[in-house]
């Protein structure tokens, strides 16, 4: 399952998260900088800045992580994105 970045919108594997060897921390690196917290060994501070690859998942993706601090519950992004959609 992904979890996808607040700025960019681009999926990342939930296990990425694990392979830094401090998830929680990881996690939280990630709610705040988005791509950043897994790319280039972890080792950049500042927010993504990538070109973003889909606005509306991004969008949907910062209110999940805004609402918990749990990675598993940022798993459903694209699905929250369907369900607006489908209410327009």
């Amino acid at each position: 399952m992904d979890i996808f970045c607040r700025y960019c919108g681009e999926p990342w594997e939930h296990d990425t998260l694990h392979e830094f060897g401090d998830y929680k921390k990881r996690a939280k690196l990630f709610a705040q900088l988005g791509c950043n917290a897994l790319m280039n060994e972890g080792e950049l501070t500042h927010v993504c800045d990538q070109a973003t690859v889909n606005a509306d998942v991004a969008l949907a993706s910062a209110t999940l992580q805004d609402d918990s601090p749990f990675p598993d519950d940022w798993l459903g992004a694209e699905d929250l994105v369907c369900m607006m959609e489908g209410l327009q």
